[in-house]
């Protein structure tokens, strides 16, 4: 079927076979002729004018910008930030005159000698309960001992090595007062350990008594160590078993003076005799050292029992 160009039809069916061609459906939409005028076309002609006018006057009134304004995202309207006001200063001086003006940290009191204290030429004080008149205080800290007297006088009197290296001088320790670091005999190769422990201990002529005592207490424990490790058994696991040992002699000399001392404070000197007598006897079946009460709590004891 043709069209001519006015829009009318060149032997045109009628209408009922012009629904049939279609199907039967709903009839065609007519095509305006493009010559036809309509007042539509008008009106949209009269606002394109409008539009185009306004856009010109607002690209020649709009204020200057360096930067291009954020087109909308997702067809949405782009927000507008709002501007945030700056955060008041705080009242006073600057970082710097703060710093400046900062006190500085007190100097402490320069230190006043007194019973039951002691300043270390490092600075540090040791402080610990002071002795009757006449008698001393025994302290010991890093290593060091000091004597200390009731007025809060002391010296130095820390023993110099007795030995020229680090695995004997730590057994002098082990030997005659339990103290000793264990990491400083672990880990030594089985032969080196050996040639350490045969090395022969040398007592010379003009050894001071308590030299002699210490370095007789280290060939004994090198004996003991050598006897422990005949049968396969490393120099670690010596230790280890000593370190055992230390820990329940302290447990036993720990308990044992804490109710002592409690004895004592309630007026009852037997009790804490009784109780001296047995924390030894505990202490000699496990072939450990005994008791060694400080002077002033033997005397306690004695004179009240």
């Amino acid at each position: 079927m043709a069209w001519n160009g006015s829009g009318g039809a060149a032997d045109a069916p009628r209408s009922g076979e012009r629904r049939r061609a279609a199907g039967g459906g709903a009839k065609p939409r007519p095509v305006p002729s493009a010559r036809a005028k309509s007042p539509l076309r008008g009106a949209l002609a009269a606002l394109a004018v409008v539009i185009g006018a306004g856009l010109a006057w607002w690209l020649v009134s709009r204020p200057a910008s360096t930067e291009p304004a954020p087109g909308p995202a997702h067809g949405k309207s782009a927000a507008v930030p709002k501007p945030v006001a700056p955060k008041p200063a705080k009242a006073g001086a600057t970082n710097a005159q703060s710093k400046a003006e900062k006190p500085a940290k007190p100097e402490p009191p320069p230190f006043q000698k007194r019973p039951g204290a002691m300043q270390l030429p490092d600075g540090r004080v040791l402080t610990f309960r002071p002795p009757k008149e006449g008698e001393f205080r025994i302290v010991h800290s890093h290593g060091s001992t000091y004597k200390c007297d009731h007025l809060g006088n002391w010296e130095d009197i820390t023993p110099k090595p007795i030995f020229d290296n680090s695995f004997e001088e730590t057994l002098v320790g082990l030997a005659t007062t339990g103290n000793f670091i264990p990491g400083m005999l672990m880990g030594i190769d089985y032969d080196d350990a050996i040639k350490m422990l045969t090395k022969p201990v040398v007592i010379n002529p003009d050894d001071p008594e308590d030299v002699v005592e210490k370095k007789e207490a280290v060939a004994a424990a090198k004996e003991a160590i050598l006897d422990y490790m005949k049968d396969g058994a490393s120099l670690d696991d010596f230790v280890m078993e000593m370190r055992k040992q230390v820990v329940k002699e302290r447990f036993i000399r720990g308990m044992a003076l804490k109710e002592i001392v409690a004895s004592l404070k309630e007026g009852r000197a037997q009790d804490a005799a009784d109780m001296r007598d047995a924390a030894n006897k505990m202490l000699e079946n496990d072939n450990l050292r005994p008791m060694n009460l400080p002077a002033h709590i033997e005397q306690a004891i004695e004179e009240n029992k």
